[in-house]
């Protein structure tokens, strides 16, 4: 019974989502109520429920409680990484690969485009991470926070909205199945507070290529580290 209520899911998801894409149902606007739906395919409220939370995974769909389910216009080729992904060492490497494809180019981004205020934020997450004590308690929020400021700095509004999107599996937690994640020790932190200092010291000279390089050895550093954990 369950096979085929997901079945009837899967079905409604797909037309709806045709529907979608060949605008019958534009950008921005409501799709039919739940109790319409339910009377179009002939389907229960629950087949509904869950053929859109299909279409919201999919980034095809948002809710407004209270208002209705609206087309998100954000659907289409979506990347996607599952948090089983995202402890596999194998794929914990392929996303320092894809940070640092991002990233490097980001830190010239911002120091080409950034201003005053952004910077200002910049350098608030770096105090923000100054004792180590505290960075110590929450080194990943705090490290992702530094990035996150960087990506707002380089006035391109994908960049915040993609880190946004990858920041639950963007810094590797210790969620490998196969092998223990590098250990998060002070001198660690010292030295990537450190390299923090030094990309942010680019951006705010404004030397692109410098907070490029910087950006590139401080990830380069990371991705080293696993790479070597996987040779173990």
């Amino acid at each position: 019974m369950k096979r085929r209520r997901d079945s009837l899911a899967s079905i409604v998801a797909r037309d709806i989502a045709e529907r979608i894409e060949n605008g019958e149902y534009p950008i921005g606007e409501r799709i039919p109520i739940e109790a319409q739906l339910c009377d179009l395919y002939n389907v229960s409220r629950t087949v509904v429920r869950e053929a859109i939370a299909h279409l919201r995974s999919e980034g095809l769909v948002e809710s407004r409680q209270g208002v209705g389910v609206f087309v998100s216009g954000q659907g289409g080729l979506t990347l996607k990484i599952s948090a089983d992904e995202a402890g596999e060492l194998a794929q914990i490497l392929e996303i320092l690969e894809l940070r640092l494809g991002v990233e490097v180019e980001a830190a010239g981004l911002a120091a080409h485009r950034r201003e005053d205020r952004q910077m200002d934020d910049i350098h608030r997450t770096l105090a923000m991470a100054d004792d180590i004590e505290t960075f110590a308690e929450k080194p990943r929020e705090l490290d992702f926070a530094f990035h996150m400021a960087i990506a707002q700095a380089t006035g391109n509004g994908y960049m915040p909205r993609f880190m946004s999107f990858i920041g639950p599996v963007i810094i590797p937690r210790s969620q490998l199945i196969h092998a223990s994640v590098p250990k998060i020790t002070r001198d660690y932190l010292s030295k990537m507070l450190e390299e923090h200092r030094r990309i942010a010291a680019a951006i705010d000279r404004r030397d692109v290529v410098g907070a490029r390089e910087t950006m590139r050895f401080h990830l380069a550093g990371s991705l080293e580290r696993y790479r070597k954990l996987q040779a173990d």
